[in-house]
């Protein structure tokens, strides 16, 4: 058992490094790069290292207790920072996921829609040649997999989701997801889980970059730190958001039918989960008296 509790603790320790201690401690070293050279000295590197060795030269740094308590509170300072992006990852996050009713937001969503529709119209053109079709096609898809309605291509992926689910298996996705869940291997679990664990990091990733670009009031070169790391949170969270909608789809698809049996509306062995099954776990999995199939309903 100490064995174990020992192993699980080496495997925390690693995590919180990984996460918040060492992004931490960069973001710290930057922050007192920033305060040392400023605007006017920015890329002065004599001016940092005569500064570096004025702290290193502290009396309190000489004796073993200020040492301990220096690194305690700049260790302190790297995890606090870490957790305010993560706080930050969490909002963005939230933020790219908004369906878009109010302003800005819904400017955002009405461009994205505009675009999508554009690109859908120049497809069904009957005058359009198949190159130019297959251009609008990709055009289309680019923008949005289905109708675009959200303010951001995260938001839209992730929305595609349940509506491709929906028309393909008449399947409210969020409503059986919990169901179909406890059906999946862990194989499947395991895949589903690190694409999601990739797209929070990337949110995280994002969360740091926010961070970085405050140090831009002190030190300019702290906004090229920002755009890089912004960029590539982005493209990142783009990547991640894909490949979790694409796997929790794919289980939709493989494991459908056999949540269907455990729910007693398969009618069939074998091939995918018809609309009227997926309709039938809808109404059981939503368990709402608004549904007039519901037994719950008023």
């Amino acid at each position: 058992m100490n064995g174990f509790l020992g192993e699980i603790g080496k495997k925390l320790a690693e995590r919180w490094a990984a996460l918040l201690a060492l992004p931490g401690l960069l973001f710290l070293a930057t922050a007192a790069t920033a305060d040392t050279l400023g605007w006017a000295h920015a890329l002065d590197l004599a001016r940092l290292r005569a500064r570096i060795e004025l702290w290193a030269a502290e009396p309190v740094l000489r004796s073993v207790g200020g040492a301990v308590l220096t690194v305690a509170a700049v260790l302190a300072g790297s995890v606090a920072a870490g957790l305010v992006a993560a706080a930050l990852g969490r909002l963005l996050s939230r933020l790219w996921n908004l369906p878009g009713r109010r302003p800005p937001a819904s400017v955002l969503a009405g461009v994205r829609r505009r675009r999508s529709r554009r690109a859908k119209s120049e497809a069904d053109d009957p005058a359009a040649t198949a190159r130019q079709v297959s251009g609008a096609i990709a055009r289309a898809d680019r923008v949005s997999l289905v109708q675009a309605e959200r303010p951001t291509w995260i938001g839209d992926r992730l929305h595609a989701c349940r509506v491709r689910v929906e028309a393909s298996y008449g399947l409210d996705l969020d409503a059986a997801w919990p169901r179909l869940w406890l059906l999946l291997p862990d194989t499947a679990r395991t895949e589903i889980l690190a694409s999601r664990e990739a797209y929070d990091a990337s949110a995280r990733l994002m969360g740091w970059a926010l961070l970085y670009l405050l140090l831009t009031g002190w030190w300019w070169p702290a906004a090229l730190i920002a755009a890089a790391t912004g960029v590539t949170a982005w493209s990142r969270a783009r990547a991640s958001a894909a490949g979790f909608a694409d796997l929790v789809e794919s289980a939709v698809d493989l494991y459908g039918r056999e949540l269907a049996a455990r729910l007693g509306h398969s009618v069939r062995d074998d091939g995918p989960l018809t609309v009227a099954e997926g309709e039938a776990i809808t109404t059981m999995t939503r368990k709402s008296r608004w549904d007039p199939h519901s037994p719950l309903a008023d």
